[in-house]
């Protein structure tokens, strides 16, 4: 079940790969174009920096984070234990939202593995 949701995410318009993580940053699933190694390491780092900036500066919990530019990266926090992870070039960000937002339910209840 979990690699045809994280297929459907790769469908959306510019998605190219589509990860899950778990709270320590270890990959569980990823689905993505052939030939292309899914920028773990970025990903996790990116998640890193940003939850030790809400910490240190009192902004509260971290839920999602956007990189725009040539390459796209939408990080999502699904719950404590699930992070989300999309990649790609183009396409519009709102939709890869909208396309968590509808698997989000799947995506936190997955088990641990």
């Amino acid at each position: 079940m979990l690699q045809r949701v994280l297929a459907g995410l790769v469908r959306t318009e510019g998605v190219q790969q589509a990860m899950l993580l778990d709270e320590r940053g270890a990959l569980l699933a990823c689905v993505g174009n052939e030939g292309i190694a899914p920028p773990l390491n970025q990903a996790v780092t990116t998640v890193n920096m940003a939850t030790e900036l809400c910490s240190s500066l009192g902004l509260g919990e971290l839920y999602e984070v956007w990189c725009e530019g040539d390459q796209r990266m939408m990080i999502d926090i699904a719950c404590p234990e699930r992070i989300v992870v999309l990649s790609g070039h183009g396409g519009r960000l709102a939709r890869w939202r909208h396309a968590l937002d509808r698997n989000r339910r799947i995506i936190a209840t997955t088990p641990q593995m």
